[in-house]
């Protein structure tokens, strides 16, 4: 096996695009031809990403899915891939694999699950196939499952351990999801306390999602606290001056593997998060950041993060180090190399 056909785009902001911007990287490391086949029009800001001319990879026209004959056929997240699985299995893939990026199963892909369409589920954390095997093997016994550990490519980002201490700085980065945000989230910045002023931007902040923050139409976010739009302001500059990403989300959300968890890593900004799902995998419990189960926690450790400047410093070395280690192109090759050796003996 030599080439993988990719369905869908990949994107330098966002979840899963992001994510196969990074796993294209280990695909050409382990010297396979990748081919890209986007579900939909190839704007100005996909084009930006110079896949063929600086990234080596061969872009065909959209929905031209005579290229996938004989190569595995990989997408994350991608509405527009289930869809097209049908037609696309027309023109005799080698393999059809899938990648879900959250932790549950959502409407279209049980179906294509059901239908038989879908060969390979691939998971990036334990915890995840845990969670959804059991209802995946019911849906379609010949379904095969493999966990492969992503790569994270920490040399995009500047990693900054020495930010400026006239005030302490935090962040919070998501998408505009209402689960995402905790309604206590403002109580824990007003509570939390510093030596210094505090100073925060929330990026992923939409009217519904303001209403639910502050309590009520009309109120106001502290003046202290920059709550902006996705994708508003870059994040490599809210990271760079940040000193913690302070984010909890509502009790019945668990993150699969938070992109924004590997590049706060990158750029040395503290993680305290919440304490279940994906976040487990990237704190290391008082070594790489805090694990909170609870406000009142987060308060804790918010705090003590803003009065401990040194411990601050070496926790974000420390992060810089377990992502280095853990989800690293060496690391990752030979995860990927041993699920290709898999799928090339089925």
């Amino acid at each position: 096996m030599d080439e993988i056909a990719v369905i869908g785009y990949p994107s330098r902001y966002g979840g899963a695009d992001t994510e196969l911007d990074h796993q294209i990287h280990v695909w050409q490391a382990l010297g396979l031809r990748v081919h890209v086949i986007h579900t939909g029009p190839i704007d100005e800001r996909l084009r930006a990403m110079r896949l063929a001319e600086d990234r080596g990879c061969v872009v065909h026209e959209p929905r031209d899915w005579r290229h996938v004959r004989g190569k595995l056929v990989i997408s994350y997240c991608n509405g527009g891939y289930l869809e097209a699985l049908p037609e696309i299995r027309e023109h005799d893939p080698r393999a059809v694999l899938w990648v879900n990026c959250m932790t549950w199963l959502f409407p279209k892909e049980k179906e294509a699950h059901e239908a038989g369409l879908i060969d390979w589920f691939l998971y990036q954390t334990e915890a995840v196939r845990d969670r959804v095997a059991s209802d995946l093997r019911e849906r379609n016994p010949e379904l095969r499952q493999a966990v492969v550990d992503p790569y994270f490519d920490a040399g995009r980002y500047e990693f900054t351990p020495d930010k400026p201490g006239d005030r302490f700085r935090f962040c919070r980065i998501s998408r505009e999801d209402l689960g995402k945000f905790h309604p206590a989230q403002l109580w824990i910045y007003e509570t939390m306390t510093a030596p210094v002023l505090k100073e925060g931007t929330i990026l992923g902040v939409n009217d519904a999602i303001r209403e639910k923050l502050t309590g009520g139409p009309g109120r106001k976010v502290p003046n202290w606290i920059r709550a902006l739009a996705a994708g508003a302001e870059p994040v490599e500059e809210v990271y760079g001056r940040s000193h913690a990403l302070i984010q909890m989300a509502d009790p019945g959300l668990t993150e699969n593997l938070p992109r924004v968890g590997f590049e706060a890593m990158a750029t040395g900004t503290v993680l305290c998060v919440d304490d279940r799902g994906g976040w487990r995998e990237q704190v290391l419990q008082g070594q790489t950041g805090f694990l909170c189960a609870d406000q009142r926690e987060f308060v804790y450790r918010a705090t003590r993060l803003a009065w401990e400047p040194e411990e601050r410093r070496r926790m974000a070395e420390n992060a810089r180090d377990h992502l280095a280690s853990r989800w690293s192109l060496e690391a990752s090759k030979a995860s990927w190399a041993a699920f290709f050796d898999r799928a090339a003996a089925t």
